[in-house]
């Protein structure tokens, strides 16, 4: 049985997302790859953000369209976390980290930060449909990008076409130059696992919070699971 690694899901544990706290308990609890959201502000501050909008007093906008002084302002007690707050989190723990990566826009300045810091090799990147991380791949070809199956796509195959599903998802990866397929564990099967792994692509899940559905895809011998629950995983992966 292949070992899954563990990857620790932003607001892990119970910490809110994409934060410190939630990088320290995923660290603590022994997951081997933390995941965090990442966006850029208008004057390319990279920032630890899933959503998009953020409400002001003029309604919402978008965090693309402000500033980081002024996303600050309106975040009011939402703490913004740059990106290079925990970049040396992550080396002192020779961890690596997942960039679910929100926008086009954050690409640039976030492969400057990564470069500046000297961690290409414990970086990898998420949050890549097939145009996004041929793009990656064609503009910062040494990072490790995984391509995220159309969830939708697959939904839909379930019950009719899974095969074409398999045969689509790989043959984007492969396109796109990248390392692995990043899926929501809903709409991954044995059947996708065997395909993938002929092609030497692993093949990550998203996101296990049931002690049920944990064992079944430690079982299968997926790359890695993603969850919030790191200390249930950890156990259930020891046992």
């Amino acid at each position: 049985m292949r070992r899954s690694l563990i990857t620790a899901h932003s607001g892990c544990m119970n910490t809110p997302e994409n934060s410190i706290q939630s990088v320290l308990e995923g660290l603590k609890a022994g997951a081997e790859i933390i995941e965090v959201d990442v966006r850029a502000t208008k004057d390319q501050v990279v920032v630890l953000r899933h959503d998009e909008y953020i409400s002001t007093p003029f309604g919402s906008s978008a965090i693309q369209e402000l500033t980081f002084k002024e996303l600050k302002k309106f975040a009011q007690n939402e703490e913004m976390i740059q990106l290079e707050a925990i970049l040396p989190l992550i080396l002192e723990n020779h961890r690596m980290i997942n960039l679910d990566i929100k926008e086009d826009s954050a690409i640039h300045p976030m492969i400057q930060i990564i470069e500046n810091y000297k961690m290409r090799d414990s970086v990898i990147i998420s949050g890549c449909e097939k145009e996004r991380a041929a793009y990656l791949k064609n503009h910062y070809r040494p990072y490790q990008v995984l391509l995220n199956a159309n969830t939708n796509a697959g939904i839909q195959s379930m019950e009719m076409n899974y095969e074409s599903f398999i045969r689509e998802t790989c043959q984007d990866a492969i396109s796109a130059s990248c390392c692995g397929i990043n899926i929501n564990y809903h709409i991954c099967r044995e059947e996708l696992l065997e395909v993938a792994r002929k092609r030497c692509l692993p093949v990550l899940v998203w996101t296990i919070d049931e002690p049920d559905a944990m064992e079944k895809f430690l079982n299968m011998g997926v790359h890695s699971i993603t969850t919030h629950e790191v200390k249930t995983l950890m156990e259930l992966r020891k046992h």
